[in-house]
């Protein structure tokens, strides 16, 4: 929180999730900022739920109070009311760009149950009506480890410690306790399932080539739109993936629906076809083809090679 110094630090709160994680620093003004927790307010709680997933596919979440006992459940927190700094620190003056230590990453738990997605075929590729979808998009950290944050005060860090101070430097007597940071967004979401894609990995290689393709059809920003998986939604087909597509805007722009029109598919997967096609020179991924600041979770696993060969067969299925 930056306005007592005619700063406004603002963020959508996907974004901010990573940039104000613990050890985060922002550049504004000509200042240098860095968050030290959580925003609280009096007689409100923190939104957090409960979730667990493998992989991506089987992404699964709860309310904190009514979640299973199995092993792997992890917690996050959503800061829907921002964060704050040190209220007697004065900002630093910045010593070079301000390093990015976290990324976000996106999970589809599933449309609402009131929605019967339609799905047609093209190219061979089962592809789903656009509708509202939500995505939860999360923040780990290090090694999935999480950030510890006070229930009180709001406090976080990364390591523990006996004591801790509040954001206005005073002791604080409250538990630190293990979270992500989370945000859970509704935005149009479209499905698209590739027949024999059933590796995770396979699945997201070709998932980024079809993000690249349509932001380019639609003569859009990547930014504009973003990407994950998910498990297929048929019985018979059980063991493969979806690739979940979506306007990366609380509540769509609209971008995603294109994509129902024939013709624009089509364009889509020639222009991933494009990008995947070797003109990089790499052998497996690279920043020329897959890779991006957004994916580093997957840059050891992406392979180009893999979603060409996808990509080859879908424009070869009229």
């Amino acid at each position: 929180d930056g306005r007592s110094s005619g700063i406004s630090l603002q963020r959508d709160l996907s974004q901010a999730i990573a940039e104000y994680a613990p050890g985060g620093k922002v550049i504004a003004n000509k200042k240098e900022w860095e968050s030290c927790g959580v925003k609280t307010i009096p007689d409100k709680q923190f939104e957090v739920k409960k979730y667990h997933y493998k992989d991506a596919r089987d992404f699964r979440q709860w309310p904190e109070d009514n979640a299973p006992s199995e092993s792997g459940v992890r917690k996050y927190l959503s800061p829907d009311f921002g964060f704050v700094t040190l209220m007697f620190d004065k900002p630093k003056e910045p010593r070079g760009r301000a390093q990015r230590l976290y990324t976000t990453r996106p999970f589809f738990p599933g449309f609402g149950r009131e929605e019967q997605p339609e799905t047609r075929r093209l190219h061979g590729v089962a592809v789903t009506k656009a509708l509202p979808g939500s995505l939860v998009i999360l923040c780990e950290g290090r090694n999935k480890l999480g950030f510890l944050i006070c229930h009180i005060c709001g406090w976080h860090m990364t390591k523990t410690k006996r004591l801790h101070q509040t954001p206005t430097g005073l002791e604080c007597s409250g538990t630190l306790r293990r979270f992500s940071l989370g945000h859970e967004m509704s935005t149009d979401v479209v499905l698209m399932q590739f027949p024999g894609v059933t590796k995770q990995w396979d699945a997201y290689s070709l998932a980024y080539a079809i993000l690249l393709g349509a932001a380019e059809t639609m003569d859009v920003p990547a930014t504009d739109l973003n990407v994950t998986i998910t498990g297929s939604s048929g019985e018979e087909t059980s063991n493969e993936a979806a690739i979940v597509l979506y306007d990366n805007v609380p509540g769509g722009a609209g971008l995603v629906a294109q994509l129902e029109r024939e013709s624009v598919f089509e364009e889509m997967l020639k222009k991933a076809h494009e990008r995947v096609q070797g003109n990089c020179g790499c052998d497996s991924s690279c920043y020329g083809c897959l890779r991006s600041y957004r994916n580093q979770f997957a840059h050891p696993e992406l392979d180009r090679n893999t979603a060409l060969e996808f990509l080859d067969i879908a424009l070869r299925t009229t």
